[in-house]
């Protein structure tokens, strides 16, 4: 049976799934090739950018070059194969509506199948919900958090980490790993020390609005403080948003504290948080926006420290 293959069909089926318009234009080879490796391809250039870019104006020009590839390069490609195959076209036995919607629905599972993959041990797409990692992450700030091998937990002192929290099944939080196991944690007037000596935090933010002694979390900071503290008289112990500690970080754990010092729940007041819930490390913002501003444009392909 002949029927013609038309430019705009290859077009409009490439851009419902790669290889989906090769398929149409009689290429099962091509459509096979662009149907399994645009998405791996996709992927793994996009991130690329992500973890590489110099700057945020070379990120988004990476971004967009990648994205340019994909959206049009893939259906121009099937188009020309279209036009090659033209108005003499003869159907094959793959030319059947059911071998479509196979061919879109394999692709589908095998696109999820890599974001699981991704999500799971490259990188994964974060949102920052609240004010207590500002000013270095604000609220509407999307960015990318890296995974890594479980080995290199040891090595995150002073770095951003998202992980779970203990208090909540399945909550995650943005916090600032400031201790890891054994090291001796201690804050005074807001200023933090580890192991003895003070911490330079050019990162945070404060109010100096500290909570009233008679407040119900500062009940909850002793009753979990207690059991770690050193060096203190724990029937003397009072601690505050502020003041608290000298405190032992167990194996296996870390002490996490929010940029925002004023407006962060974190482990001054639930305590400490295993290594094994963290996630990852937030590395780039690729997208921000504000209610009522709009996009944040200069945020855009900027770097997390």
């Amino acid at each position: 049976m002949i029927a013609k293959r038309h430019t705009w069909a290859a077009v409009l089926l490439s851009l419902l799934t790669p290889g989906l318009g090769h398929l149409y234009a009689g290429s099962a080879p091509a459509a096979l090739l662009f149907g399994i490796l645009t998405g791996p391809i996709a992927v793994s250039l996009f991130l690329l950018a992500v973890f590489t870019a110099p700057s945020p104006t070379v990120f988004l020009l990476l971004a967009l070059t990648v994205l340019s590839a994909v959206w049009a390069g893939v259906p121009i490609h099937a188009a020309r194969h279209a036009r090659r195959a033209g108005s003499t076209y003869e159907l094959r036995s793959f030319n059947r509506w059911f071998v479509y919607v196979a061919f879109v629905l394999g692709v589908a599972l095998w696109q999820q199948a890599l974001f699981f993959l991704s999500k799971t041990y490259v990188a994964e797409a974060f949102r920052m919900p609240s004010a207590s990692g500002e000013p270095t992450l604000l609220i509407g700030d999307f960015f990318y958090i890296l995974k890594f091998p479980r080995t290199v937990r040891s090595e995150l002192t002073d770095a951003l980490v998202v992980s779970r929290t203990p208090e909540q099944r399945g909550l995650r939080v943005v916090k600032r790993a400031v201790g890891l196991p054994g090291d001796t944690l201690r804050m005074r007037d807001g200023l933090l020390y580890r192991n003895g000596r003070p911490i330079t935090e050019p990162y945070t933010k404060r109010h100096n609005v500290p909570l009233p002694p008679e407040d119900r979390y500062v009940s909850q900071m002793r009753a979990w403080q207690i059991p770690h503290l050193v060096g203190a008289d724990p029937a003397r112990y009072r601690p505050t948003t502020r003041d608290w500690g000298p405190l032992v970080v167990p194996p296996d754990s870390f002490f996490a504290i929010g940029d925002n010092r004023d407006e962060s729940y974190d482990s001054r007041f639930y305590g400490f948080i295993p290594l094994a819930t963290i996630s990852g490390q937030p590395s780039l913002i690729y997208f921000s926006y504000q209610s009522g501003v709009g996009v944040r444009w200069r945020r855009l392909g900027h770097r997390i420290s």
